[in-house]
């Protein structure tokens, strides 16, 4: 838990840190993404505008509008649709706005949302409706909301990998068809139907399809309309099917499949007609085309809904504020000014029309685009790899910083034990050294003297041992120790060591069992190993009973000593390696140990890539050195 804490503590700075460091760079790369978009944008803007004037001005554009059966001379009529055309659909951060003024500044047309209908019947005078003039705002928004679902159901059936991002949750196997309802010889609408069909009951309407062609016996879809859910029989108007063109065959078949296997979700009814006055063969249905022209709309919902509640894109007005980036209205006008997200601009335009349309105009074009929007969104996909580069490289530091801390704790205690170790094996020698010399000092008679003089020298010679193991110590854990290399046979070794601990061995009475299986070679520095097995006979002897047994067993990649001492209780046996540590068995023996042997002889085996373990046995103790 303590480690975990000190965890915590590491990585939260290091976090913050780079957390610091990843919003300073991401808020710059977005900042330059962001002038970029604003150039891209300004750059759409004044293209989008020309391209309006020109549209506008265009002859051959507005004979070819006439051409088409559009014979009311209306400049509503006429620009409604170029003004919605125009209002293209760049990204849901980039949206516009148009509208027409006419020289005396009232407002002509601006962008609307319409639907576009096949018209079946050249008396009627256009294609394409504006909602607008007949919707109230909600009816709209569940208007749009059909012809979005319209428009993505035709995409997912045509393109398969069609996925807009932000879509409405759509069923890709149902379809929508919208239909407009007009009294023959009207521009006006009476109705429009929303219906929705499965596509278990398409197929199945479409397997009986070749059928109902052969059998001739369909009506034209102008001969029927579909009022509170109920459906008219078309066929009344049954006509030759032999006189009818393949075209007209087939609108006939996909009429009668929407009325027999689909259901109306929404109507609207004109609430300036009453529909039940007007006979049914008077009425012409219309059926729209996925995807009219609704701005915005082919992106999501969500962005056309941004775009019919925007209130600066809505709300256009020919203010006098306007013409001051004119310099026919203000000669101080050098240029237009500066390019903000949110930017109106006016042009004068004149249409070389014929006489009733002809003459000066004012184009009023209003863009809301949203840069930061656009670069964050851009941006995505950095942001989420630089955040988990960020999350890997804090991660990475934090966890080499508390490393570092935790060596560096782990050398500061050592230094702590190490002094107090030292302090605590000093203590004991000097206090015999000052309590004999005392002695020395007041007591006259020389045998006493000769006693006291022995033991100091005695506690002399242990302190000089011990700075010989802090030699051995500091040489040990010197960076600059370089081991020699040369072949060393740990068999002749032992026998060396047994041969200089004989006097020992024998004053213990101890029986020595050795056992040369093999030869067990090393490469390594002689003096080193020498010392190492010095301390691991030494040890089997000093902890050994009297009288007691030390078996050596020598084969070709091991060696092991065991002696019948003690065993090592078990709370001891995991620091047994550990500096001064010598457990507390022996505190009040006659031979004491500094507890540094096998702190030592570990440390040889580790610099000479062996390894030592220590463990209790059935006869005493053991250990053991292996490759």
């Amino acid at each position: 838990m303590k480690t975990k804490k000190k965890w915590i503590r590491t990585f939260l700075p290091v976090l913050a840190g780079f957390l610091a460091l990843y919003l300073a760079l991401t808020g710059i790369a977005t900042y330059l993404i962001k002038e970029t978009f604003m150039e891209q944008f300004e750059t759409d803007f004044t293209a989008a505008i020309a391209y309006t004037e020109t549209s506008l001005c265009n002859n051959a554009e507005y004979e070819a509008w006439l051409a088409q059966g559009n014979r009311t001379k209306t400049a509503s009529n006429r620009y409604d649709y170029v003004l919605n055309a125009n209002t293209r659909s760049y990204t849901a951060y980039f949206q516009l706005s148009f509208a027409l003024f006419d020289e005396k500044r009232g407002l002509l047309s601006r962008s609307k949302n319409m639907l576009t209908f096949e018209n079946p019947e050249p008396h009627l005078h256009r294609d394409n409706y504006p909602m607008d003039d007949y919707l109230n705002p909600d009816e709209l928004k569940e208007l749009a909301h059909y012809v979005y679902l319209q428009y993505e159901c035709y995409c997912r059936k045509w393109d398969p990998s069609y996925a807009k991002k932000g879509a409405l949750s759509v069923n890709s196997p149902m379809d929508y068809r919208i239909t407009m309802a007009f009294e023959r010889g009207s521009n006006i609408p009476a109705q429009i139907i929303v219906q929705e069909m499965n596509s278990s009951q398409e197929q199945g309407s479409d397997e009986s399809a070749p059928e109902e062609s052969n059998a001739g016996t369909e009506s034209s879809a102008a001969g029927s309309l579909e009022t509170d859910g109920s459906k008219t029989d078309s066929s009344e108007a049954s006509s030759d099917s032999q006189t009818l063109s393949g075209y007209e065959q087939f609108m006939q078949i996909t009429n009668r499949k929407w009325e027999e296997h689909s259901t109306i979700v929404w109507t609207w009814t004109n609430p300036d007609i009453d529909i039940s006055r007007i006979p049914q063969d008077d009425f012409v249905r219309m059926e729209c085309f996925p995807g009219s022209t609704f701005p915005y709309l082919s992106l999501g919902y969500d962005p056309w809904l941004s775009w019919q509640e925007n209130p600066f894109l809505q709300n256009q007005q020919l203010d006098r504020d306007l013409f001051y980036t004119q310099t026919k209205y203000n000669a101080a006008a050098i240029e237009f000014p500066p390019f903000q997200p949110q930017t109106k601009r006016v042009s004068e335009i004149f249409i070389p029309q014929d006489d009733t349309l002809a003459g000066p105009y004012y184009l009023v074009a209003a863009v809301d685009c949203h840069p930061w929007l656009a670069a964050m969104d851009y941006m995505k996909y950095f942001y989420l790899l630089g955040f988990a580069c960020m999350l890997v490289c804090a991660g990475v530091l934090a966890f080499a910083i508390h490393r570092t801390n935790l060596r560096r704790d782990a050398l500061e205690e050592n230094r702590r034990d190490f002094t107090n170790a030292i302090a605590h094996e000093l203590k004991t020698p000097l206090c015999a050294i000052r309590g004999y010399a005392e002695n020395l000092k007041e007591d006259t008679v020389q045998e006493k003297r000769d006693h006291y003089l022995d033991q100091i020298i005695l506690k002399t010679e242990e302190m000089d041992g011990l700075a010989a193991e802090m030699i051995y110590v500091s040489r040990l854990d010197s960076e600059k120790l370089v081991l020699k290399k040369e072949p060393v046979c740990l068999n002749d070794l032992i026998q060396a060591q047994l041969e200089k601990l004989d006097d020992v061995i024998s004053g213990k009475k101890l029986l020595v069992l050795y056992q040369a299986e093999e030869e067990f070679h090393v490469t390594g520095d002689r003096k080193y190993l020498e010392k190492a097995i010095c301390n691991l006979l030494s040890n089997a002897i000093s902890y050994n009973t009297e009288s007691g047994t030390i078996r050596i067993i020598v084969g070709r990649d091991r060696c092991s000593m065991e002696n019948t001492g003690e065993h090592i209780p078990e709370a001891d046996l995991p620091h047994v390696f550990e500096m001064f540590y010598s457990g507390q068995r022996h505190f009040g023996d006659e031979e004491k140990h500094l507890g540094m042997g096998l702190y030592l002889t570990r440390k040889i085996c580790a610099l000479h890539h062996l390894s030592l373990i220590v463990q209790n046995t059935e006869m005493g103790v053991r250990a053991e050195i292996s490759l």
